[in-house]
C-alpha cells in the first residue's frame, strides 16, 4: 500500500510538470499568472481532518484532492502527504543506516513539507451527508474557502471533489 502511494505521488509530480498559468488564488501578484523563472510555488496539502468517514474513503479523498490541485495549478509544484510520507520513511530509513543525524533527517522532511501556500481541509459526515470543505491559505491574504456535499460512494467522491476544487481555485 506505501508503495502504491509513493507511486500515485510521482504521478502526480509529472501532472504538475505542464505549463499553464495559475489560478488567480496562487499568482505571485493576485491574478497576473506566475512569471517564468526557477522559483515555482509550492503549494502543500495537509492530511485532511476526519470525522465519521471510514478511512479507505478519506484516504481516497486526500489522494484525489491533491490529484485536482495538481492539475488546477499545474504551474505551482504541489506538495501532498503522500510526498511527506515518503519522505518521513525515507528519512527514518537513512538515520537507521548512519546516512544523516537525526537533526539531518528531520530536515530533510521539513524541506519536503515546506511550502509557500498551504490548503487544510476536512471530511466530515454532518447531518447523513459526507461533507468536503478546504480552506486555502497564504501570508498576507484572506484564506479562500471551499466545500460540497459528496455522495457516499467512492467513484462518486472521485467525481465531486475537482468541481469542490474548483472553487478553491478558479
Amino acid at each position: 500500500m506505501k508503495r502504491r502511494r509513493w507511486l500515485v505521488a510521482l504521478a502526480w509530480a509529472a501532472t504538475s510538470a505542464a505549463a499553464e498559468p495559475l489560478s488567480p488564488a496562487l499568482s505571485p501578484a493576485g491574478g497576473e499568472g506566475a512569471k517564468a523563472g526557477p522559483a515555482r510555488l509550492r503549494l502543500g496539502l495537509d492530511r485532511l481532518r476526519t470525522a465519521g468517514v471510514e478511512k479507505v474513503y478519506s484516504e481516497a479523498v486526500d489522494q484525489r484532492v491533491c490529484a485536482a490541485i495538481a492539475e488546477r495549478a499545474r504551474d505551482a509544484e504541489v506538495v501532498c502527504p503522500a510526498d511527506v510520507e515518503a519522505a518521513t520513511l525515507l528519512a527514518k530509513d537513512a538515520m537507521v543506516f548512519g546516512e544523516c543525524q537525526a537533526d539531518d533527517c528531520l530536515k530533510r522532511v521539513e524541506a519536503v513539507r515546506a511550502a509557500d501556500v498551504r490548503v487544510t481541509g476536512a471530511l466530515e459526515r454532518k447531518d447523513g451527508a459526507v461533507v468536503l470543505s478546504l480552506r486555502l491559505a497564504r501570508p498576507g491574504q484572506p484564506a479562500a474557502e471551499a466545500a460540497g456535499k459528496l455522495p457516499e460512494d467512492l467513484d462518486g467522491m472521485a467525481e465531486r471533489v475537482p468541481g469542490i476544487v474548483k472553487k478553491l481555485l478558479p
